[in-house]
């Protein structure tokens, strides 16, 4: 996609239409738990989230994303149980965001929760099956390990 400046621009202005997005969807969600800050704070939030989240520690980061998000919000005025508080909601709404536009995506192509489901269980099931199958023999072929 590199190599085709068209796809490459194209590529680039649908992401940052989405961090746009997002970064207007983190302002809504101060506002509705009632954190009145300027659109700054909300980049900040959003940049926060981001960093939270590249290393999962644990499933979700969750308490980790809470922190990062509440901490620099007290430079603002927050408390910081209003700002863990915002977090959980926040969190719970990129969640939800999330889940819901690939479920409609995974619907769009066919793809049910029983068809991942059993998609799963035969991974698992070949998976157990190299595991189980005995390693070859290099010592005939000359090849040493």
């Amino acid at each position: 996609m590199m190599r085709k400046p068209a796809a490459a621009l194209k590529a680039a202005s649908f992401q940052t239409l989405g961090w746009v997005c997002q970064l207007f969807a983190v302002w809504s969600a101060m506002k509705a738990f009632h954190i009145y800050q300027p659109l700054a704070a909300a980049g900040l939030v959003l940049v926060l989230i981001n960093v939270a989240t590249i290393f999962p520690l644990w499933p979700g980061n969750f308490g980790l994303v809470q922190i990062a998000i509440a901490f620099p919000l007290q430079n603002y005025g927050v408390d910081y149980a209003h700002g863990v508080a915002f977090g959980i909601g926040l969190q719970a709404i990129e969640a939800s965001v999330g889940v819901g536009v690939g479920t409609i995506f995974l619907a769009r192509e066919g793809i049910s929760y029983a068809m991942l489901k059993e998609m799963d269980e035969e991974q698992e099931e070949e998976l157990a099956e190299e595991a189980s199958e005995p390693e070859p023999e290099r010592s005939r072929a000359g090849v040493s390990g």
